[in-house]
């Protein structure tokens, strides 16, 4: 099996502001992690991190192009999302440097993601994922890609730890 253990780095224009002032403290992380992993609807016998990298980077012998739901969307659309909420305006991020808020704030940063990521999921990669094919749209009675039991979309979590 794929070596499931793979980072996305997003290095994403207009985010220096926030990333400076959570500076050394802390890490955000995105994507399927810990129990969220394993699958109740097991017919193929993969987890969600399987199911999420093949989905992620393709699967050439099994015939599955790259659809990315993790680094495609973060990169391309995550700064967008953040410039639209009030909390990360510069005034705003230099009140929670201030006040110590910068577990709150990277918090919300982690949660604007998870909300990327399955507008990913709504919009077909922002419109980007190539479409199923016929046979995939017939076994699975759908034409939306990466949607099936919904357990994947589900998978997706952030979580913000010290460094």
């Amino acid at each position: 099996m794929a070596d499931v253990n793979k980072s996305i780095r997003v290095n994403v224009k207009g985010l220096q502001q926030i990333l400076r002032a959570l500076g050394d403290k802390y890490v955000i992380r995105v994507g399927i992690m810990g129990s969220k992993s394993t699958r109740k609807n097991g017919k193929s016998g993969l987890t969600n991190a399987e199911i999420g990298f093949i989905n992620e980077f393709g699967a050439q012998t099994k015939n599955i192009p790259p659809r990315s739901f993790l680094g495609m969307p973060l990169r391309l659309y995550l700064s967008d999302f953040l410039k639209g909420k009030k909390a990360f305006s510069k005034k705003a991020v230099e009140q929670a440097v201030k006040d110590g808020k910068l577990l709150q704030l990277a918090k919300l940063a982690g949660a604007t993601a998870e909300e990327v990521i399955q507008k990913a999921f709504e919009t077909s990669g922002f419109g980007q994922w190539q479409g199923n094919s016929e046979y995939t749209k017939r076994k699975k009675k759908s034409d939306k890609p990466l949607i099936d039991t919904g357990e994947l979309r589900r998978s997706i979590t952030s979580e913000v730890k010290k460094r």
